[in-house]
């Protein structure tokens, strides 16, 4: 098996995962969107046996939380907003990324220097604070009620997380953009004349299209990752209940959201553990496949390039080149001393 058929399994295995996350908690929101639920649990006879939350069994292979609920289906209903909102947000910003950096990449005046200064603070300021907040206004529940529905929060949501990761991928993107002008090809193409669409539309985009699929998914980890620790903030995707009278409960998620979940059951990791570990599983799984997929992209790519230079008469067609381009800078480029003696 070549390295090449490794990594494209892996990138095979690793997407079908998310696929399947996404496509089944659509699914079952469709189809029917009811999580069962189960209080108590009697024997053939009719004696109650046990009561919620009931740890993994046969019956119930993820467990229950403490109202009976299944947390496989809840974690399955909560992925459509997780992982939904997650690519959406990816998208979005990647599209605002990418303008931004094939723009920077190109331009070399002092704004874009002092520009490019700027956005290269944004790695070493959390994200996760920037958007806490931006967001604690709009998600946080006031005493008198949302003024906002689900649906434009979820919107604002979304805006407000792509625009937060811009600064970041769009250096990255700026910095490959850079990377490639700097080619030889590239230089003769410039020196001969091409235009920068042209220069865009023919070399650039090319050879940064396998490299722009490497980047996506590592902007969607970032974005879980934000997305978790404003969990942990109580400051949940869809908005935070919060209730102000007297004998409330905790703020709590509108939405069976993975980092709402991990964030209300955090408490019970040293009690019923599975109603914290499962949404907790589900996460890490779609990190490491996420992950997997950036790991054999890179491995893909890295293997067509060392195909290409092992490729048969590569070498010598590169090293006749090399001494024909010597050649021309010593006839073509000679010191004006020497000319002038001459």
């Amino acid at each position: 098996m070549t390295a090449r058929l490794k990594y494209t399994i892996l990138v095979s295995v690793c997407l079908l995962f998310v696929l399947m996350m996404v496509l089944g908690s659509l699914y079952f929101h469709m189809s029917d969107g009811s999580i069962p639920q189960t209080l108590l649990e009697k024997s053939k006879t009719g004696e109650i046996v046990g009561s919620a939350p009931f740890s993994p069994s046969i019956e119930f292979p993820f467990g229950t939380d403490r109202d009976g609920y299944d947390m496989f289906y809840k974690v399955l209903e909560g992925a459509q907003y997780t992982l939904g909102a997650a690519i959406v947000i990816s998208i979005l910003g990647f599209i605002i990324s990418f303008l931004f950096g094939i723009l920077g990449g190109f331009i070399t005046s002092t704004y874009f220097e002092v520009t490019q200064s700027l956005f290269t603070s944004f790695y070493f300021i959390p994200q996760s604070i920037i958007a806490y907040n931006f967001l604690f206004p709009l998600l946080w529940e006031p005493p008198q009620g949302f003024e906002t529905t689900f649906a434009e929060r979820i919107l604002w949501s979304i805006i407000t997380l792509a625009v937060i990761i811009v600064p970041t991928t769009a250096i990255l993107i700026s910095n490959e953009t850079r990377e490639i002008l700097q080619k030889e090809f590239i230089i003769s193409a410039r020196v001969l004349g091409g235009s920068k669409f042209f220069l865009f539309r023919k070399h650039i985009l090319p050879h940064l299209q396998l490299r722009l699929f490497i980047i996506f998914p590592k902007i969607t980890i970032q974005v879980l990752l934000i997305m978790a620790h404003l969990g942990f903030f109580l400051l949940f995707f869809g908005g935070t209940d919060v209730c102000y009278g007297p004998f409330c409960d905790p703020p709590k998620p509108i939405v069976n959201e993975w980092s709402g979940l991990m964030a209300m059951n955090f408490n019970e990791l040293f009690n019923a553990w599975w109603i914290f570990m499962v949404p907790m599983m589900f996460f890490s799984l779609t990190i490491l496949s996420l992950n997997g997929i950036t790991k054999g992209l890179e491995g893909i790519l890295h293997a067509d390039e060392k195909l290409l230079r092992e490729k048969p008469g590569i070498q010598e067609f590169l090293h006749e080149e090399s001494k024909s381009a010597a050649a021309l800078n010593e006839e073509h480029f000679q010191p004006i001393q020497k000319r002038i003696s001459s």
